[in-house]
């Protein structure tokens, strides 16, 4: 058969086709198990559905698809810009200023990012292209909400049921958590005026409200926070929602901070709205501090008895309960004015509340005791500030408690996330606080397993019951010292072998101390440096991904001066503008540990200097991930500490990432910027802000093994005896080898594609010639 011209052509472009598409099928990521494997993602692997990606807080992605062999090739793949408050999101807010930028890991639910902003705002936005699917934009009237506020700022007294507990609305959201009530799936916020939103998850629409929830709070006679940092938890095993407020300012205006447990049997379809502030609607509410003493005495007695009764389900800072003298228990929080001061208390929970829906138990961190550093007005431990706690699920009733730091006069609470976890069939809880101490324990009893001090830290002057000579400063404090409680390892820290803690819950004179350096410095006097400053050492969500737990340790000592606390919303520390300048600049860095996670002992660390860390630490794929105020998110091999990759945003960063699928398999690594100033070395910027996407190339460069023929001479003496008279001849024989030396260099995609064209043209030429 005869083929004209463009028959001809027309093969020639088909087979040419056909190179190129072979060539790419050669080359192309992911290759065809890698697309299996992505179209069989799991939940877990697909998605990051609250702050620490799961129920149980582990800050772990499971998905093996972008990992330590590849992350070197991630690749910016969209960027999605946020619009200015102004523009999106401010509206809404009457009475109160919306404050920029976002301090929430986004979450990713089924190809789907959800970002919230600190007012509250929350975009939707499609993982493929990183286009907007839905807004959704906040609304709140402070002026209408009928507030206790500044009106009560000297009040003593029970507040009148008929005003709003709070003193303002604050802006400033940590998460948004994803999970589904009763077959919807919710996008769920601690709203504005203790007030928790339900958001569809497909249409931005407000479908769930739990009302003035701080509202007709039996024993309070404070102001609470205006909303909860951390999203609620569905209980969905008791079809309840789980909720937590503590005292404004620092816990200093005395609102009596607890956990709640509210019943939603009655939301079995939307939209549902509950008063919160009607008592019938609660299933159980558990206090983390005592009712003030003047306006409930009886009950503030009882709180005392109680703790003593319970002694043996605690242990302050390595020691027992009931080895604390009783006073200490039944009369904690004591206060000039007799019992629980007005003006005291405990803020929010700030982490992730885990719950237990198999065993039944509920898990948290508390804020620091306040006022933080000046607690002339209020003696002994102050329970249940800086600690540690379960409670049952069903009855809010305690099952076990750990003090990490006595009395606390840091200001290092118990924040970010707590995480539940399995070590050889046992249950265990892992938790870091800002003092740099990182627990294992038994999630059942409560049982320390392992204690560690975290090496990175430096200690500076005035961290001990007695005066500290360790200097001060991240150079010349103290370092940590490492495990202080690990049966595994043979060391046993706790009670009589406890040589580890900072004030000792058993001494009347260190429950009684008025500031970290009384004797030293007046109120209102000189200043003075400390390191870890009130941000703590340990200021990120931790991970763990079943062998280590992978912690951030920062020092950006700050110079503070102590303050008075005479009234409401004063927390101990003079203002900025009221201290005495520092007499020099400090230095910063931070250090991620990786500690191994049945021991406590640590494995490897990585040093970073010249910048704190604020925000998380993430493990998925065997890559460890954190940013850092210079703007960098680094990657490191989570099995060894060795670096991967940096990607460089160039502006400040101290949002944990996450990662997840989009709608095609396609893993992305999320990072959103943007924010407050609130750092020592004031590296963050006060700008809207964006989320960025990256994710591996479409095509990756892989390794072609090449074989090269390597001649080599070598000289081999042979000696031969030839009778030639009487001398003796030496022959020299030369021997060549060949060696072949296989060698592995990477090839670009785009070589093969050059290849295939060329050999397209030279077909066509060779046509063309013919023709």
């Amino acid at each position: 058969m005869k083929l004209d011209y463009k028959t001809m052509i027309t093969l020639l472009s088909i087979i040419a086709g056909g190179i190129l598409l072979s060539s790419s099928l050669v080359v192309s990521n992911p290759s065809f198990q890698q697309a299996e494997a992505q179209n069989s993602l799991s939940r877990a692997e697909r998605n990051w559905e609250m702050i620490n990606h799961n129920e149980h807080g582990t800050n772990h992605n499971p998905q093996t698809i972008l990992n330590a062999g590849n992350v070197q090739y991630a690749e910016l793949k969209w960027i999605f810009p946020v619009p200015s408050a102004d523009v999106v999101g401010a509206e809404g807010l009457v009475g109160f200023t919306a404050t920029a930028g976002t301090i929430a890991p986004p979450l990713i639910v089924d190809g789907v990012a959800y970002m919230v902003m600190n007012y509250q705002t929350v975009f939707a936005v499609d993982m493929i292209d990183g286009s907007t699917i839905w807004t959704r934009e906040a609304e709140f009237d402070l002026e209408a909400a009928n507030v206790c506020g500044s009106a009560f700022v000297d009040s003593r007294d029970k507040l009148p049921g008929n005003c709003l507990p709070i003193y303002n609305a604050n802006s400033h959201t940590h998460s948004v958590y994803y999970q589904e009530l009763h077959g919807t799936g919710i996008i769920w916020l601690n709203a504005f005026g203790c007030t928790v939103k339900g958001i569809d998850a497909k249409t931005g629409e407000d479908i769930f409200s739990l009302d003035n929830f701080c509202q007709n709070v039996p024993t309070n006679s404070g102001i609470y926070n205006g909303q909860g940092s951390h999203a609620p938890i569905v209980d969905a095993a008791g079809d309840q929602l789980i909720v937590a407020i503590g005292g404004q300012s620092e816990g200093t205006w005395g609102g009596r901070a607890f956990v709640a447990a509210h019943d939603l049997s009655s939301c079995r379809s939307f939209p549902c709205t509950i008063d919160g502030s009607d008592q019938s609607t609660v299933n159980w509410r558990f206090f983390y501090q005592p009712p003030a003493e003047k306006a409930f005495p009886a009950e503030y007695k009882a709180w005392g008895e109680w703790l003593l009764a319970n002694c043996d389900k605690g242990m302050l800072e390595g020691f027992d309960a009931c080895s604390v003298p009783q006073e200490f228990l039944l009369r904690d929080w004591d206060g000039a004015e007799g019992g629980m001061p007005y003006n005291a208390g405990i803020s929010n929970i700030w982490g992730e509340i885990i719950v237990d829906e198999t065993g039944r138990s509920v898990y948290f961190g508390t804020a620091q005791p306040g006022p933080d550093w000046n607690s002339t007005y209020a003696n002994g431990p102050r329970l249940f500030g800086s600690a540690v706690v379960a409670v049952n699920a069903d009855s809010g009733d305690l099952e076990w408690y750990f003090q990490s730091t006595t009395r606390d006069l840091w200001d290092m609470d118990c924040s970010w996330n707590t995480l539940l976890g399995d070590i050889d069939g046992r249950k265990t809880l892992f938790k870091g606080c800002k003092n740099g101490h990182v627990h294992a324990f038994d999630a059942v009893s409560g049982e320390p397993l392992w204690i560690t001090e975290v090496t990175g830290i430096r200690f500076s002057q005035y961290w001990c019951n007695n005066e500290c000579t360790n200097g001060s400063g991240p150079g010349g404090g103290l370092r940590g010292r490492g495990v202080l409680h690990s049966p595994a390892l043979g060391i046993n820290g706790l009670n009589e072998n406890n040589d580890w803690f900072f004030l000792d819950p058993r001494d009347a004179e260190d429950m009684e101390k008025d500031w970290q350096h009384q004797g030293h410095t007046n109120i209102g006097g000189g200043g003075f440096w400390q390191n870890p400053p009130g941000a703590g050492c340990i200021e990120a969500d931790i991970s763990w991904d079943g062998n280590r737990l992978y912690i951030s340790c920062k020092n950006d000592p700050s110079y503070y001066a102590i303050g008075h606390v005479e009234a409401r919303g004063r927390y101990g520390m003079l203002p900025g503008s009221e201290r005495p300048p520092a007499p020099f600049t400090p230095d910063f860095n931070h250090t991620i540990h990786a500690l191994n996670a049945k021991t406590g002992a640590i494995e490897w660390t990585f040093f970073v200097d010249g910048v704190p860390h604020r925000g998380g630490v993430i493990a998925s794929g065997d890559v460890i991930y954190w940013n850092g105020y210079d703007g960098k998110l680094r990657s490191v091999d989570a099995r060894t500490g060795e670096i991967l990759k940096i990607f460089n945003l160039g502006t400040a960063l101290d949002v944990m990432p996450t990662i997840g699928a989009d709608a095609n398999g396609e893993m992305r690594l999320l990072q959103s910027y943007g924010g407050r100033s609130l750092t020592a070395n004031g590296l963050r910027n006060r700008v809207p802000g964006a989320l960025n996407a990256f994710g591996l190339p479409d095509q990756i460069p892989l390794p072609v093994v090449q074989e090269i023929v390597v001649e080599k001479v070598v000289e081999v003496e042979v000696e031969k005896i030839v009778e030639v008279e009487v001398e003796k001849i030496v022959e020299v024989e030369v021997e060549v080898e060949k060696e072949v030396i296989v060698t592995e260099e990477i090839v670009s995609p785009v070589s093969y594609i050059a290849i295939g064209l060329g050999v397209v043209l030279i077909v066509i030429s060779g046509v063309l010639y013919q023709r």
